[in-house]
């Protein structure tokens, strides 16, 4: 058991006078010539009940000061999952994503299916969502702590889903839509592409605009290549950039499966620290049942010693 608010106990220092007082209080008296014919006479159980007023009226003091320290039982095997955050990953399978400059033997959508699977695995308290573009966008799955579903559709997917092409804009409004109903503290997009946008569809800048408006944060990946003989013209960055930008995001390039892992790692623990720590421990307030007890003491006192239990005047 622990105290949340110790220095209440301070107050505990008030009963002290409250007790001198109510027990030198004295009761009327009336004069008699000698009181030797009382001495035999024992007090009444009124009597002495009355004397013991005081300390009631005490007794409830102390559980109210004891209520305000805020007593309470922590459960150590009790944790509360924190919000975490919901997360929707947009992903760029167009023809060009199965080019083989990325990592030897494997295409650009192999290395970024892989480097995402093992984002989904590291994640704890988090809820995924997952869309994919060509020229139009598809959601895959609503965020969802179903990281083992999640896997299992990441592996699936392949480009030829939809018509080829590079939505970006597209892309991120469908991403945002699947954040639309969410409630977490935090909520982000990371869309990832290897080209530049030129699909007949929404706009990326109008796309970024929506984001700002709904307070999703926009994180932009750009697949590149810097090996000799390639250029990084591909992926148009400064609009990647200004689109991260516009809605308190990042932009990260990547040029090899090892970065890109870094990328998503960096993202990952942004987040986690904006909506602080991941647990928190439950604990059982004792204070409710303290501030009941003395409520019924301070209660009974007020009404004993202007009933049954009342005292002349003195």
């Amino acid at each position: 058991m622990e105290l949340a608010d110790p220095l209440a106990l301070a107050l505990a220092v008030l009963a002290l006078p409250i007790l001198f007082l109510g027990f030198r209080r004295r009761s009327g008296a009336l004069a008699v010539p000698s009181t030797g014919a009382l001495a035999t006479i024992k007090p009444t159980l009124r009597l002495r009940l009355a004397k013991l007023l005081p300390l009631v009226r005490v007794l409830g003091l102390l559980l109210l000061v004891a209520a305000l320290s805020r007593p309470r039982i922590g459960e150590a095997n009790a944790v509360v999952p924190a919000e975490g955050v919901d997360i929707a990953l947009s992903i760029d399978i167009s023809s060009s994503m199965t080019t083989s400059t990325f990592a030897p033997g494997k295409t650009r959508l192999d290395v970024v299916k892989q480097v995402i699977r093992d984002f989904i695995k590291g994640r704890e308290n988090d809820r995924i969502g997952l869309v994919v573009f060509q020229r139009d966008a598809m959601a895959l799955s609503p965020p969802s702590l179903d990281y083992a579903a999640l896997d299992a559709i990441v592996a699936q997917a392949d480009t030829g889903l939809l018509p080829d092409g590079t939505g970006i804009g597209v892309g991120l409004a469908t991403a945002l839509n699947v954040l639309r109903d969410s409630t977490a503290t935090s909520r982000i997009v990371v869309l990832l592409t290897d080209g530049q946008h030129n699909a007949d569809s929404i706009s990326p800048s109008d796309a970024a605009d929506l984001a700002a408006a709904l307070h999703i944060r926009v994180y932009t990946i750009g697949v590149i290549d810097t090996k000799p003989g390639l250029s990084r013209v591909d992926v148009d960055e400064k609009l990647l950039r200004s689109m991260a930008e516009r809605t308190g995001g990042q932009y990260f390039a990547a040029d090899n499966p090892r970065t890109l892992a870094a990328v998503y790692d960096e993202i990952g623990k942004l987040e986690t620290s904006r909506v602080g720590r991941e647990h928190f421990e439950r604990f059982t307030e004792l204070a409710p049942w303290l501030a009941a007890a003395a409520a019924v003491l301070l209660l009974a006192e007020i009404l004993l010693s202007a009933t049954w239990l009342r005292r002349a005047p003195a």
